[in-house]
This record gives C-alpha cells, structure tokens and sequence, in this order.
C-alpha cells in the first residue's frame, strides 16, 4: 500500500509559488529601476534650480 504525503505536495507548490514571485520581483526591479532613477535625478535638479534660484533672489 502506498502512503500519499499531502504535506509534501503542499510544499513543493509552496516552493514553485515562491520562486515564481522572487523572479517576477527580479524582473520588475531590473526594468523599473532606470525609471526611477531618471524620476529621482530629475526631481533632484529641480529642487536643486529652485534653490539656486531662491538663494540668488535673496542676495540682490
């Protein structure tokens, strides 16, 4: 007679669901850093003009 293991099969869709999500995570973090990135940097030199701007109306 053979013994059915439900735990075994519950862990191996546990392990397949796992790394399933860890690459979709990868994939998103690889495509969706260079637009962040480009989103950041922008938002930076922005803040960065507007100071400039502050600083130099302040002095005249």
């Amino acid at each position: 007679m053979r013994i059915r293991r439900k735990g075994q099969g519950t862990l191996e869709y546990i392990t397949v669901f796992a790394a399933i999500v860890a690459a979709i995570l990868i994939f998103a973090y690889a495509k969706l850093k260079p637009a962040v990135e480009t989103v950041m940097d922008s938002s930076a030199d922005k803040i960065t003009t507007a100071a400039e701007t502050f600083r130099t109306s302040e002095i005249e």
